[in-house]
């Protein structure tokens, strides 16, 4: 049976965001936060291959804008991505969307609150960009510290010390 999304369909596409570094040899690409193997070999994945990875991507995401950022209202979330014609992606979950809001609209976000979110404690100095670069910094630490534990030794890559 293929995994599927939240909607129960099966995700099509690539997470990719046409910012690669896995080309220029990162173990994992700093746009999509691939590893390198799973973004030369995407076409020939599964689609339950495809959800594993996309999971993983989601699993991670979720778990570091939450320790930055509060959720509070989908709704408003929904509108300002709308209103900054920033596609939503249904099969993701919402701190998806939310950092692609961090992601494509930066520093045009005034008041974070009318747009569904607030600012958690620790991280309420930063603007919306460092934000984002944060957000981006953290993701791929936890995505290289997973590569490196779990995907690199069965690939029989060298580990850096």
């Amino acid at each position: 049976m293929v995994a599927s999304s939240r909607t129960g369909m099966p995700r099509t596409g690539t997470p990719c965001i046409g910012i690669c570094s896995a080309g220029i040899g990162d173990s994992v690409c700093r746009g999509c936060m691939r590893c390198v193997h799973e973004v030369s070999q995407w076409n020939g994945f599964t689609d339950a291959e495809r959800e594993l990875v996309w999971a993983r991507l989601d699993r991670f995401l979720v778990q570091i804008v939450n320790n930055r950022l509060e959720l509070r209202d989908v709704a408003l979330l929904e509108t300002a991505l709308a209103d900054w014609n920033i596609p939503r992606d249904p099969a993701r979950p919402p701190q998806r969307w939310l950092y692609d809001l961090l992601r494509l609209a930066g520093s045009r976000i005034g008041d974070p609150s009318a747009c569904g979110f607030g600012v958690l404690p620790g991280s309420e100095h930063l603007g919306t960009a460092q934000l984002c670069r944060a957000i981006e910094r953290e993701w791929h630490a936890l995505s290289l510290a997973h590569f490196e534990r779990y995907i690199a030794p069965g690939l029989g890559v060298m580990q850096s010390s």
